[in-house]
C-alpha cells in the first residue's frame, strides 16, 4: 500500500533476547509504520511466537519457500538444500533470502531492514521513510576496495545476477543495520533475477554462495535509470553502529547514545561484540539514561 511502511527482522535463536529487546524498544518508542515482520527459521518460529502482537508477526520459512530439506551440519551451520539449488546452503543465506521475500509477500510500499540487535533508545517517527517523495537509499560511496575481497565479491556477483558487469573498484556499497527498501523496487529487482537467469530469483541468489541483499538492490537502483530517479542516495545511517570492540558495559552504551546524531533512531551493538542483552536493556528499557528525542 502507497504511503505505508513495514519493518523486517530477520533472526535465529541465538538471537531471541536481542529480538526480545528490540520488540520491547519498538514498543515503547517507535510510531509511523504498519506492521512489523520478524522472519526466522520453522525451528525457532515457536521460540519467537510470544512476541507477536496486534502490530508483530513472526514469519517462518515455510511460508515463504517450497521445502528446503536439511541435509546436516558442519563447523556450527545447519544446511538446508532444495533441487534448484546446486549447493546447500546455510542460515546466513536464508535470512538475507527472507528479507526479500517477506518484502515481496507483504503489502507495504515500502520497508525498512532492522537487524534485530537493533535497538531504539528514543522517541522515533518512522512515517516519513514512507512518505519522502524519493527512496532514501543508504551508500558508501566508493568504500568497497580491492582490500576487502569478500566485499568485491558480493559487489560483483550482485551485478553478475542482474545481469550486468560490475563498475570497477572502488565500488559503492549499500550495506548497513537500518535500511529503507522500495517494494516496487525489489519487484523489479527480483523479475529482472529470474528474466536473467532462468530460474526463481531465490535460487539464482542462493547459487551464488558469496551475495549481499544489499549491495544487489543498491546494484538494480544504479543499473536502471527509472530505479534511480526513485531513489535519494543519503551517507546518513539510520543508526548508530558499534560493529567490533570489547563487550560494552553500562557507560559504554550511554556514551553511545550520547554520540547518536539527528535522525538516527537507534543504536546497533552487533552481537558478537559480547555486550548482554540485559546490560543494553537496563540503560535503554529501565534506566532511559541518556534518552533525547530525535
Amino acid at each position: 500500500m502507497t504511503g505505508e511502511l513495514s519493518v523486517v527482522t530477520p533472526s535465529y535463536h541465538g538471537d531471541l533476547e536481542r529480538c526480545r529487546l528490540l520488540c520491547d524498544s519498538m514498543d515503547r518508542f517507535c510510531t509511523g509504520f504498519a506492521r512489523h515482520y520478524i522472519v526466522v527459521d520453522d525451528d525457532d518460529a515457536p521460540l519467537f511466537a510470544p512476541l507477536a502482537g496486534p502490530k508483530r508477526e513472526v514469519v517462518a520459512t515455510s511460508a515463504l519457500f517450497p521445502p528446503l530439506w536439511t541435509v546436516g551440519h558442519w563447523r556450527g551451520r545447519q544446511y538446508r538444500w532444495h533441487p534448484g539449488l546446486g549447493l546447500p546452503i546455510y542460515g546466513w543465506h536464508l535470512q538475507q533470502l527472507r528479507k526479500i521475500a517477506v518484502t515481496l509477500a507483504q503489502p507495504a510500499g515500502r520497508v525498512v531492514c532492522i537487524d534485530s540487535d537493533l535497538c531504539f533508545c528514543r522517541p522515533s517517527d518512522l512515517s516519513g521513510l514512507a512518505t519522502s517523495a524519493r527512496v532514501p537509499l543508504f551508500v558508501r560511496r566508493q568504500s568497497i576496495t580491492a582490500q576487502m575481497p569478500r566485499h568485491g565479491t558480493w559487489h560483483a556477483n550482485a551485478y553478475a545476477v542482474l545481469g550486468s558487469t560490475a563498475p570497477p573498484l572502488p565500488g559503492d556499497d549499500f550495506i548497513e543495520g537500518m535500511i529503507t527498501w522500495e517494494r516496487a523496487t525489489v519487484v523489479a529487482m527480483t523479475e529482472r533475477i529470474e528474466a536473467g537467469n532462468g530460474r526463481p530469483w531465490w535460487q539464482a541468489l542462493a547459487r551464488q554462495r558469496a551475495f549481499s541483499e544489499y549491495l544487489t538492490y543498491g546494484a538494480a537502483v544504479a543499473i536502471d535509470p527509472v530505479l534511480r530517479e526513485r531513489h535519494e542516495g543519503t551517507d546518513t545511517s539510520l543508526c548508530l553502529t558499534y560493529w567490533s570492540g570489547p563487550a560494552l558495559d553500562g557507560p559504554g552504551i550511554r556514551q553511545l547514545i550520547d554520540r547518536m546524531q539527528p535522525g538516527q533512531h537507534g543504536i546497533l551493538i552487533q552481537s558478537h561484540t559480547g555486550t548482554p542483552a540485559s546490560v543494553i536493556r537496563t540503560e535503554v528499557m529501565d534506566a532511559r539514561s541518556g534518552i533525547h528525542h530525535a
